[in-house]
């Protein structure tokens, strides 16, 4: 079956996001050219406007927030006082450019750095406004349990 961009775009979103898994999942021309003709076109947002976990660019923004770097930079900016993401966020965007602060993406920034908080036993205690080179605005703040 020949996929074309109006195919594509005829679909649900949910239609788009499994046949996008399930092209990533075989290694062929064809699957190939589903995956590129989806990212090319945009046609992986959801139906709120934001992209699912499985996107690349939030795949991309998970890994560099698991990165030891990424660790590093949440929790001393949480030992310094900051909200976790104001460690995080410059290298969001030194790594996403353009890609980062658009359709959720530091929506899922924040869920994605209050779950490596939590795994690093910390809890979210509240808010803060980020400093104003962030591209995202506002972040939970967490605490070392036990303090």
């Amino acid at each position: 079956m020949h996929w074309t961009i109006e195919r594509l775009q005829a679909l649900s979103s949910k239609q788009r996001e499994t046949l996008f898994d399930n092209a990533r999942q075989q290694n062929s021309p064809d699957a190939a050219q589903i995956v590129r003709l989806l990212l090319e076109n945009d046609l992986l947002v959801r139906e709120g406007g934001g992209y699912s976990r499985d996107h690349p660019i939030i795949q991309r923004i998970e890994e560099v927030i698991r990165s030891d770097e990424g660790r590093a930079a949440a929790k001393g900016a949480t030992d310094q006082g900051e909200a976790a993401m104001a460690g995080v966020d410059p290298l969001l965007s030194a790594a996403l450019g353009r890609d980062y602060g658009e359709r959720d993406t530091t929506n899922w920034a924040g869920s994605l750095t209050a779950e490596i908080m939590a795994e690093a036993g910390y809890i979210q205690t509240g808010k803060k406004a980020l400093p104003p080179t962030c591209v995202a605005k506002t972040a939970a703040f967490f605490e070392k349990r036990g303090r």
